[in-house]
């Protein structure tokens, strides 16, 4: 490989380092879809369907149960703690549940929000009749799809100057608390002396 005699270096070098950032990065791109697509499949081929805001849907069994079978247990209490029938109109279920009398409430819990997991189990004391209800906060993932991505629009200081940016942010998958995707802004300077910037890339963020 011919030298530069000033430098000792070889007078291709620059190309030669873009051709490696180049290859570098289609690789980085093909490794990204690899891991999205394993992810994406183990975490919505079993995954139960978003509801919408306000209705009520039958909870998938936690993983630690979905295979283990039910069993008849007599109860020695004559009666089971339920919520008033009032409480199935109050907590909107489906009108077949409401119009049914052998249905009662025996729980009803709301959990925050988070990007754990959590799993709920109901207990009931088959002594008196009552019940407790236990939420579990699960670790996070090695690895899952990352479906979510938002939008903004921000006003400041750039340079000095009054500038708006638009920045969307789409996640493609996580590991644990590690989310990785891809990134966009543009920069717009309001009087107009320093123009347009943009930006568009990879990348990887922690969300608290």
């Amino acid at each position: 490989m011919p030298l530069d005699r000033t430098s000792g270096w070889p007078k291709n070098l620059g190309r030669i380092i873009v051709v490696c950032i180049v290859a570098f990065s289609i690789i980085i791109v093909a490794l990204f879809f690899v891991i999205y697509g394993a992810a994406f499949y183990g975490a919505f081929k079993d995954k139960q369907p978003q509801a919408p805001v306000g209705l009520n849907i039958i909870a998938s069994p936690a993983p630690e149960v979905k295979k283990q079978p039910q069993v008849d247990k007599p109860i020695k209490a004559k009666t089971v703690k339920v919520y008033p029938a009032a409480v199935k109109n109050t907590i909107k279920l489906p009108e077949i549940i409401q119009d049914d009398p052998a249905l009662d409430v025996i729980a009803s819990n709301q959990v925050p929000a988070d990007d754990h997991p959590q799993t709920i189990t109901t207990l009931i004391n088959t002594d008196t009749g009552e019940s407790q209800t236990f939420v579990k906060r699960d670790p996070l993932p090695w690895l899952a799809a990352d479906p979510h991505g938002e939008a903004g629009l921000y006003m400041g200081i750039k340079n000095g100057e009054p500038t708006a940016r638009l920045e969307v942010k789409q996640g493609l998958f996580q590991v644990k608390a590690i989310h990785f995707g891809v990134s966009g802004s543009i920069d717009q300077s309001i009087s107009g002396v320093q123009g347009t910037d943009y930006f568009i890339g990879t990348g990887a963020w922690v969300r608290w």
